[in-house]
């Protein structure tokens, strides 16, 4: 993993309630990124 200098680092936060798709929108942002290849689906039920 490449350091970083502390300026160019930028932390965000995802809030919501239960259900409101927080993780579904976390993982379209890396996907779109090009960090992961593939988007998982709700129904299976676990994000590793």
């Amino acid at each position: 993993m490449p350091a970083f200098d502390t300026n160019h680092v930028k932390n965000i936060a995802l809030l919501g309630h239960a259900g409101s798709g927080k993780t579904t929108l976390a993982e379209a942002m890396i996907f779109e990124a090009g960090l992961i290849d593939r988007m998982g689906k709700v129904e299976d039920g676990h994000y590793e």
